[in-house]
């Protein structure tokens, strides 16, 4: 069945089946009404962001199951309230179809939205659903709350901090490298990269936890790149930073990837994107004594990758001790590229 089958107003009664679910106690209306009616908690700053997935540009469908479109849409806005130390409050989802396109497939990329809202305590709340011409479009906005006066900006960073991030970095574009060029990849096993791709985690009790230690000067997602996304705390902090090389983490599968397709993986792991992984500073000493307590609890390695020093921009330490500046060449919407990448 289509949705021009359906109509409008029938398939919003199917979505908002799907996501039945018991409502949280700041949630007083939700989906049925003009508005969501929210009533946040006293004492908390309000939380706001929004992004855009493009169909042809975020995502292919034959790369990608709906679910997994609907997962990764959700995960992008979650991780940017991560990303402040925040808690989401609820997603609003304002998606465009083509009336042709089957019904079971925009239930289905439901299903993935509401399978991450279920995972990361996001409930959603409303949204829209109108006609695309020709392509899938799919924009949300998270609301999220963060005690007053306790967001964690890029702003904070301050000469002498150490630079950490938490996982390992690449896996994304070692994934879309998979997708791109499956030939090059034969006989690899790019399961976890593909997932990494399709379906990442964002790191959200993570920068919770992180946020109570009190120790955190600054903290971004790696969404665009480390070297973009570290230039960001640079450029709003005031300060330069240099990273060692041999210290950035990346997995096996991403160096194997890599090799195939003839790259060097640090490549990958500085300006891929689409980690969502944390990236951070704090005080001198501040985060070793938790190293093991937080690996443990959320299955994902603290690293320390570098340095914040005085100055400006970001700087690549080598093996053999030399310093070289690190361009900020991680993803950006309207940069000139090859096509494909």
């Amino acid at each position: 069945m289509r949705i021009s089958d359906l109509g409008e107003f029938a398939l919003i009664a199917r979505l908002q089946q799907r996501l039945q679910r018991p409502a949280p106690a700041h949630l007083v209306r939700d989906i049925g009404d003009d508005c969501a009616v929210l009533r946040p908690v006293a004492g908390m700053d309000l939380l706001v962001t929004t992004d855009t997935q493009e169909e042809g540009v975020h995502f292919r469908r034959d790369w990608s199951t709906p679910q997994d479109i609907g997962w990764r849409a959700l995960a992008v806005n979650v991780s940017d309230i991560a990303a402040m130390g925040g808690q989401p409050l609820g997603a609003v989802i304002a998606l465009s179809v083509p009336a042709a396109l089957e019904v079971a497939f925009v239930e289905a990329l439901y299903d993935g939205l509401q399978a991450l809202a279920t995972a990361y305590d996001c409930p959603i709340i409303g949204g829209n659903v109108s006609q695309a011409a020709a392509q899938v479009s799919v924009t949300i906005t998270v609301l999220g709350t963060v005690p007053c006066g306790q967001s964690v900006c890029r702003s904070g960073a301050q000469v002498g901090d150490e630079i950490w991030v938490t996982g390992d970095l690449g896996g994304a574009k070692a994934g879309l490298e998979a997708l791109l060029h499956p030939e090059a990849v034969t006989g690899l096993d790019v399961d976890a990269v593909l997932q990494r791709y399709r379906r990442p985690q964002p790191r959200l009790r993570e920068a919770h936890d992180l946020r109570l230690r009190g120790v955190l000067h600054s903290l971004i997602d790696i969404s665009d790149g480390l070297s973009s996304d570290l230039t960001h705390i640079c450029t709003e902090s005031g300060v330069g930073a240099v990273l060692d090389t041999s210290c950035i983490p990346m997995s096996t599968a991403v160096r194997q990837v890599a090799q195939a397709r003839q790259a060097d993986p640090l490549t990958f792991a500085l300006h891929g994107g689409e980690d969502f992984e944390l990236c951070l500073t704090a005080p001198p000493g501040a985060l070793a004594s938790v190293l093991q307590a937080f690996a443990t609890a959320f299955a994902c390695p603290l690293v320390r990758i570098g340095t914040i020093q005085a100055g400006a921009g970001v700087a690549l330490r080598l093996p053999d001790g030399t310093v070289q500046p690190l361009p900020a060449r991680g993803y950006d919407h309207f940069r000139p590229r090859s096509s494909g990448s």
